[in-house]
């Protein structure tokens, strides 16, 4: 018997997961997720271990920068899956190939082909630019080669996941996210295992560059290896027409660019400037505390995530009313989920941790709930984002612009002016809050123009 099915047979499980919505998806996100945490608690025996305070707080700075990546990625990954899934919708599969209306099949399969092309030179790109940047910001604090060819390895291994991640956006695409999901955490399980074994063997800071290259490998075989079929198909099938996806995903491209290059700011920008103002030490204190706190938003924003091809489909399909419903569900679930997860890690970090002498390596509790407040605003924002984005459309773009700005800028001032990360949560956890407000008009303006402009008014609620 499977283990789901174990779970279903418990009493009171069963109505427990029904309640909650917990598909196949949603309970390998989740498992991949408390892996991430669990993970996380095994890393910080490691960390506090083998690496010093210094050396901890490099660890989360190259993990910060290495979130660059996102300059040369964009959201393009994002934009595959929804084209892939409109396309997919009017597609079916059999013995893990795709039949249907020839057209659409063509289309999708030559939609791949040119993710996989474009992908190339996006890593190669991405590659070049981390190792630049990284490397002329560690000399504002450094001259350690040491540290500089550790950064450039990371780099490399940092740019050539973005390629496992479109592998995994494709199959996003053609709805495989169970499976997807499942891969994900068995790579991030031997990964995991394997940076710290390296931080064990006394590589430090280089143990980061062992991780991703092993999961690099291992997920690269995990896709190819579950959907061979698929995979052959889309490498073997002959193309007959032209397609230019270039011209039909550069209208959204280049909005995807600006709010994910907004994102690293929103999300990222905090470490590296602590870093800069504050030093190593408290660096790595507000690394390992945005860690954990952003834990329990991952988790619940699974429910999200994991039905952002079901979004699209529905679109393709002209299915509001599916759409609407399935956004309702989300949006209550999600919140249930993170302001229960937040309750446990509160407890947790305020009696566990001292217990294990952990608390000296975190920020005070006070304001690592300033960080899940402002979490939990980002969690509703991103679920009308997933609803909204399922049309082709990008509506987020100025409020994303003006939220980077605006944290940025905080970020910024706040640590200069105090070198106080409570200042510069504060700001963090402010804007994000008062940003709820023009994020929640955008949704309302725009899925009722949606609304006049896409779907029947005669759609019927169906497989919910």
């Amino acid at each position: 018997m499977k283990f789901s099915e174990l779970l279903k047979n418990i009493p009171g499980v069963s109505r427990l997961i029904s309640a909650l919505g917990i598909d196949k998806a949603i309970f390998y996100n989740i498992i991949s997720v408390l892996w991430s945490s669990v993970a996380g608690i095994i890393a910080i025996y490691f960390i506090v271990s083998y690496l010093t305070l210094a050396q901890q707080g490099y660890w989360y700075t190259f993990i910060s920068l290495g979130a660059l990546a996102t300059f040369a990625e964009l959201g393009f990954t994002t934009i595959i899956t929804q084209f892939i899934s409109h396309e997919y919708a009017h597609l079916k599969e059999e013995n893990g190939k795709l039949t249907g209306d020839p057209t659409f099949v063509e289309r999708a399969i030559s939609l791949v082909r040119f993710s996989l092309k474009f992908y190339l030179v996006v890593t190669t790109a991405a590659f070049i630019f981390l190792s630049i940047v990284g490397i002329l910001f560690l000399m504002s604090s450094t001259n350690d080669l040491y540290l500089f060819m550790a950064w450039v390895a990371y780099s490399f291994t940092g740019a050539f996941l973005l390629l496992v991640s479109l592998f995994g956006a494709v199959l996003k695409g053609f709805n495989k996210v169970d499976v997807v999901q499942k891969n994900i955490t068995i790579a991030a399980f031997v990964s995991n295992v394997a940076t710290w074994i390296a931080l064990f063997a006394g590589y430090n800071i280089w143990a980061l560059a062992v991780g991703g290259i092993v999961n690099i490998i291992l997920s690269l075989f995990l896709f190819i290896h579950s959907f061979r079929p698929l995979w052959d198909q889309i490498f073997h099938t002959k193309i007959e027409g032209s397609y230019n996806w270039l011209k039909e995903t550069l209208p959204l491209q280049w909005r995807y660019a600006i709010s994910w290059g907004s994102g690293y700011f929103i999300f990222q920008f905090i470490v590296p400037v602590t870093m800069f103002y504050a030093g190593p030490d408290i660096a790595g204190k507000l690394g390992l505390s945005l860690v954990i706190a952003r834990a329990v938003q991952n988790i619940a924003n699974s429910w999200g995530m994991t039905k952002v091809p079901q979004f699209n489909i529905y679109v393709a399909q002209k299915k509001r009313y599916n759409l609407d419903k399935l956004l309702e569900n989300i949006q209550k679930q999600s919140l249930l989920v993170f302001v229960a997860g937040s309750l446990v890690v509160v407890v947790i970090l305020i009696y566990a941790f001292p217990i294990l002498n952990w608390d000296t390596r975190i920020l005070p509790i006070y304001e690592i709930v300033i960080i899940l407040i402002a979490e939990g605003a980002n969690l509703v924002v991103f679920n009308w984002a997933y609803y909204l984005r399922s049309h082709k459309k990008e509506p987020y773009v100025r409020i994303s612009a003006v939220s980077a700005v605006l944290i940025g800028v905080g970020v910024w001032l706040g640590m200069y002016l105090t070198h106080s990360t409570l200042v510069v949560l504060s700001i963090y956890c402010i804007i994000a809050l008062v940003m709820l407000i023009p994020a929640w008009r955008i949704f309302k303006n725009e899925s009722k123009r949606y609304m006049d402009n896409y779907y029947n008014q005669d759609d019927e609620l169906l497989d919910l």
